[in-house]
């Protein structure tokens, strides 16, 4: 039970911590992002993986940030169902689309999906505000934390608690 609260935690000062450029992280941050926010089971999350995996980023960040727009993706799916409603049925995408649907691969990108085209949209058009805003985040705050989780030994306290988490006390 401790274990599913305490494994996020050390996720997050991990990523934290990393020495890794403040690009690295906003790049994980962002890639996760747009992983997240597309529903999964399709060959569209599949391809967002294996961009997120193939990357030079950091992959803590890219993995929490992409668990967290997961479940960020469950309450909006009304606004990309609407967003996907809006843009697959414009005049000119269904052409597109009808031609794009009869290749062979392309029906299991479930992109004619207005849930997971609308998700992707959004995810493309937050990529890069979220990169920005993450990378100077990082750039400004990062030392001072990484200074205060030294300081006080969170990593070390985390460790610890997790290692000793299915013991018994006598």
């Amino acid at each position: 039970m401790l274990a599913q609260v305490l494994h996020p935690l050390r996720t997050l000062v991990e990523v934290l911590s990393a020495e890794e450029s403040p690009r690295r992280m906003a790049l994980g941050v962002a890639l996760g992002m747009v992983l997240g926010l597309v529903p999964k089971g399709n060959l569209s999350a599949a391809v967002l993986l294996g961009v997120v995996l193939s990357v030079r980023v950091n992959l803590p960040a890219a993995l929490a940030s992409a668990g967290l727009f997961t479940w960020v993706a469950s309450w909006i799916d009304p606004f990309t169902h609407h967003l996907g409603m809006r843009l697959l049925t414009q005049p000119w995408v269904q052409p597109i689309g009808a031609y794009l649907y009869d290749l062979p691969v392309f029906p299991w990108t479930a992109l004619n999906n207005t849930i997971v085209f609308g998700s992707l949209m959004l995810g493309l058009v937050l990529f890069y505000p979220t990169y920005f805003l993450v990378g100077q985040t990082c750039q400004r705050y990062r030392p001072w934390l990484v200074e205060r989780l030294e300081r006080y030994r969170v990593a070390d306290a985390l460790a610890v608690a997790a290692a000793t988490e299915g013991r018994r006390v006598r």
